[in-house]
């Protein structure tokens, strides 16, 4: 029951913020306030304020994310030595890589 009132509580506030025109960083804000997590994000496509909201990573890392872009797998952000094992383990359940792209 819990679920499916924090489920409701979350679309309505999504489409209020949508018809509201509030910005993608105050959607996902209010999506962090309702659910208690953050939203995942999409590794090539997110933005700098969207990365460093992620918990453990300060602006400094979401620059080095952007600047070595594009990845394949979320993965790469330990390959191409972007992010340490530590700070990798605190956002992995947060980000992904879109299936189908071509990088």
């Amino acid at each position: 029951m819990r679920s499916l009132i924090r489920g409701f509580a979350v679309v309505a506030l999504v489409l209020l913020a949508l018809g509201s025109g509030c910005s993608r960083n105050r959607r996902s804000q209010l999506y962090n306030d309702v659910v208690g997590r953050p939203a995942t994000v999409e590794l090539n496509t997110a933005s700098r304020s969207q990365l460093a909201s992620l918990p453990g990573l300060s602006d400094a890392d979401a620059d080095r994310i952007i600047a070595n872009r594009p990845y394949g797998a979320k993965e790469g952000l330990l390959r191409k030595k972007v992010l340490g094992q530590q700070k990798y383990d605190q956002i992995q359940d947060y980000v992904y890589v879109a299936s189908g792209r071509q990088y």
